[in-house]
């Protein structure tokens, strides 16, 4: 059995009415991309190309968004819902968790390989995965009773019990102390994992609904975990310091998000599904507001996002026939780089810094004399 921790009461938080959302840009690049190959997640390889993870269709997508080039690879077996998640493993290769499959997947970019193994007992089981720091992966329970572990050293799959099922959770987040957080979706609990000694433990919602809360979280700087809202009319935040949540107001709705991604300037970004808007959430100040997009609303745009090396995020594509990308605007990526250069320039001055050197043109007498004391310089150096 579960074991249940409590949560403080937390109540709902105002946010301002606006943020910054004019500081990003948003663009597509058109790869035709057909609608029955729709897409469900996207891994960055460490060569800079971006895995698609195939929800529905027989291929796997391979984008790189340095040349634009998109291409399609594999010969999949069709199923409905196939994969919900993608995870980069230490050795190289993809493992995409299974949904309505019973096969765990496996990608091998520098082959464009393709496998299978045995999975979970059942079908419509799990809702993303989550790199542990032992390497593992831990599959986030949706419509099934466990939460599974794969571990690519051995190629093999566990699990151990979870929740009740019924769409439980969608998405998790490695925290900072090793847990992982389960979002959640249709539960009425927080979902927690701790890989060691591999328990699962729930932590109630005070005030819950009963549909499609939330899909998928992001890692703050602070340490805390943004839930995206999906039909939720909060933005949850999560502090794995002491197990509680607080909420800040806003108004998606009807599906509006599907995941986030940290930007660069540590603000959030909301991916749309079905809504005709970006999301930009603000932790630092509370804010949310929204970029308008060049699409009909109900329509599923994007399944989440792919934070680049240099700062884009990567839109992957559900119903569109495009790929999305958000930058920060010239302007803001000037400040950026203003801003990274006069750190680099301050952390190059402490190293060079020597209180023997400086003293020769920088101290008085006085000064010189007290550092000596301390044995830091010469009291005797002179210019």
């Amino acid at each position: 059995m579960a074991a249940i921790r409590e949560s403080p009461t937390a109540g709902p938080r105002a946010a301002p009415d606006s943020c910054d959302a004019e500081t990003l840009t948003y663009t597509t690049v058109d790869v035709n991309i057909q609608r029955n190959y729709y897409y469900r997640s996207g891994v960055l390889l460490a060569d800079g190309r971006i895995v698609f993870v195939p929800g529905t269709g027989t291929t796997i997508g391979l984008f790189n968004p340095d040349t634009n080039e998109f291409s399609q690879v594999g010969n999949l077996s069709n199923a409905f819902h196939k994969y919900s998640g993608g995870v980069l493993l230490r050795d190289g290769r993809v493992v995409f968790v299974p949904d309505n499959k019973r096969k765990i997947g496996l990608f091998n970019p520098a082959t464009n390989a393709f496998s299978t193994i045995a999975g979970p007992t059942c079908f419509g089981g799990y809702s993303g995965g989550v790199l542990l720091n032992d390497g593992r992966v831990v599959f986030v329970p949706s419509n099934t009773r466990t939460v599974g572990i794969f571990n690519p050293a051995t190629d093999t799959y566990s699990e151990i019990a979870g929740p009740s099922g019924g769409a439980a959770y969608s998405g998790g987040v490695l925290l900072g102390d090793g847990r992982v957080v389960f979002v959640p979706y249709c539960a009425q609990t927080i979902g927690i994992f701790n890989p060691d000694g591999d328990e699962y433990y729930e932590i109630p919602l005070t005030s819950p609904e009963l549909f499609m809360l939330y899909s998928g979280g992001v890692l703050l700087p602070d340490g805390r975990v943004a839930f995206v809202p999906c039909e939720a009319k909060t933005i949850m935040i999560f502090n794995p310091a002491t197990d509680s949540y607080d909420e800040i107001a806003c108004a998606p709705g009807s599906d509006g998000y599907y995941d986030g991604v940290l930007l660069s300037d540590g603000r959030v970004a909301f991916v749309p599904n079905r809504g005709n808007a970006i999301g930009v959430f603000n932790p630092a100040t509370g804010s949310h507001s929204e970029i308008a997009a060049p699409w009909p609303a109900k329509r599923s745009m994007y399944n989440g996002g792919v934070p680049l090396r240099d700062g884009r995020v990567v839109l992957v594509p559900r119903e569109s026939h495009e790929i999305g990308i958000l930058a920060l605007s010239e302007e803001q990526a000037r400040r950026r780089a203003h801003a990274r250069t006069e750190a680099v320039k301050a952390e190059l001055v402490a190293a060079a810094w020597h209180p023997t050197r400086m003293s020769r043109w920088c101290l008085d007498e006085d000064e010189r004399r007290e550092l000596a004391e301390m044995g830091l310089c010469d009291a005797t150096a002179t210019a």
